[in-house]
């Protein structure tokens, strides 16, 4: 608490010299304004290829590259630029799930320690996170479901720490990518934040899709709509689904979706109806890249079941199962209540990296009470600078008028 009131002081001191240096010296300068970042390109990467005798693809599915497939016998229905090699972002924690989940049991404790997840702040700016504390104990299963929920990368760092490290968890990725023969995907970290090198396709995506709703636990994870995430003091918070079409399309299961300011929107779904499941991956969309699945869907469910496909989805060599999570355990942290006393400085408090500093949970009361005082200084401690400022621009337009 004491660093983040000296930074407030800070801040408020440097608020106090603009408005004094404003009222010295004339009017204010506005701020900049925030660039604008690029918008998706949302541009068809090649001709689109549909079953024959099937009606066309609607004409607003604009995504880059895509393709649809039907799971129970790989054919594919659809497809435009399948191959292409794009950036995953994080569909690409499918491949992830499939390395690393029948590896570590879903019931296992995990003790969470600052070197877990130190290196985000540095090499992933701005990555998405669900907060993990270092500190806390997680189940496995928590943590996937931090992973297909809020698509957290802390949480996928806290896992790869637990299969011996990133570097491992990359190899075990590659491995399970040459087994699914899902050979246009290029693996260069376990989470799809954006890196040199880093590409999948459509159809690598639909491979693995396709293995994940083969697989009990992956299916289980992927098709949750909330669940309650551990917290301090052995309480939870509610974490959802950002799967925009899970609970609001007829028959979605899920899977994942991903997003980049470079790889723009992925995603990466299946869904049932009378009894015939489709998968569809989609690249390089647009914000409107739920309403184009939905689009694809519907088109791909008109389309006759016997109907002849234009490409096929190799099949996979054997793959490991994981098994499903129990969703009813009790939040962990209690078991690790000595080790994580071990853990804490000579002030009691937990060291914290800047991925879990963002974390949006916090517990206790007089945590809340304390962050209120807080803000409640900083605000008293602007408003005393704010007139004075005032007053030195008053007594400077005297002076400059006598």
């Amino acid at each position: 608490m004491r660093g983040s009131l000296l930074r407030r002081n800070v801040t408020v001191a440097a608020a106090c010299a603009a408005l004094i240096a404003g009222g010295a010296g004339g009017a204010v300068a506005a701020p900049a304004p925030t660039p604008t970042p690029t918008a998706p390109s949302s541009a068809p990467l090649g001709p689109t290829v549909t079953s024959p005798g099937t009606p066309p693809i609607p004409p607003d599915v604009q995504a880059g590259s895509f393709v649809v497939a039907d799971e129970a016998t790989g054919t594919i229905l659809a497809e435009r630029a399948p191959h292409e090699r794009l950036r995953p972002a994080s569909t690409l924690k499918i491949l992830t799930a499939l390395a690393l989940m029948p590896r570590l049991d879903p019931a296992q404790v995990h003790l969470s320690v600052p070197s877990d997840i130190a290196a985000l702040a540095s090499t992933e700016p701005g990555a998405s996170a669900v907060g993990i504390k270092p500190g806390l104990s997680y189940r496995v299963s928590d943590l996937w479901n931090a992973v297909f929920l809020r698509s957290g990368n802390d949480a996928i760092a806290t896992l790869a720490a637990m299969a011996g490290g990133e570097g491992q968890t990359v190899n075990l990725m590659r491995q399970t990518a040459q087994r699914l023969h899902a050979n246009d995907t290029v693996v260069v970290n376990a989470d799809g934040y954006d890196a040199d090198g880093q590409v999948s396709s459509a159809f690598d995506l639909a491979l693995m899709a396709r293995a994940g709703l083969q697989d009990p636990g992956f299916r289980a994870y992927c098709s949750l709509e909330r669940a309650k995430f551990p917290s301090v003091n052995g309480t939870t918070f509610e974490i959802d689904n950002e799967n925009r079409l899970l609970g609001k399309y007829p028959g979605m299961i899920g899977v994942k979706n991903g997003y980049t300011s470079l790889a723009h929107h992925t995603f990466v779904g299946a869904a049932q109806r009378n009894g015939r499941t489709l998968v569809v991956s989609v690249f390089d969309a647009g914000t409107d890249i739920y309403q184009q699945t939905a689009k694809l869907l519907d088109w791909g469910f008109a389309v006759p079941a016997a109907a002849a496909g234009v490409d096929q989805l190799a099949a996979p060599d054997p793959l490991q199962k994981s098994t499903v999570p129990d969703e009813t355990l009790p939040p962990p942290d209690a078991l690790h209540a000595k080790k994580r006393d071990a853990l804490e400085g000579n002030d009691g408090s937990i060291p914290t990296s800047a991925a879990a500093a963002s974390s949006p949970h916090k517990g206790g009361g007089s945590t809340v009470l304390g962050d209120a005082f807080e803000t409640l200084l900083y605000v008293l401690g602007f408003l005393v600078c704010a007139v004075v400022a005032l007053r030195a621009r008053v007594l400077w337009k005297q002076r400059k008028q006598r």
